[in-house]
């Protein structure tokens, strides 16, 4: 089983700018943000198949 955002185009775009609102609410360095957004993205991908089998469960 997938999840939603793992297929959809549209979704890691709006993740990634929510995560860059993130980083700029708390005062992340703006030269810094995409390695942190990439980042942060590569977890969401390497933890989604453990949640969505957490969540068959």
């Amino acid at each position: 089983m997938r999840t939603d955002w793992t297929v959809r185009d549209d979704v890691p775009a709006e993740l990634r700018s929510s995560i860059k609102r993130l980083l700029v609410k708390y005062g992340y360095p703006p030269d810094r943000q995409p390695v942190a957004i990439k980042l942060v993205m590569e977890q969401m991908e390497s933890k989604a198949p453990r949640c969505s089998e957490e969540r068959a469960a």
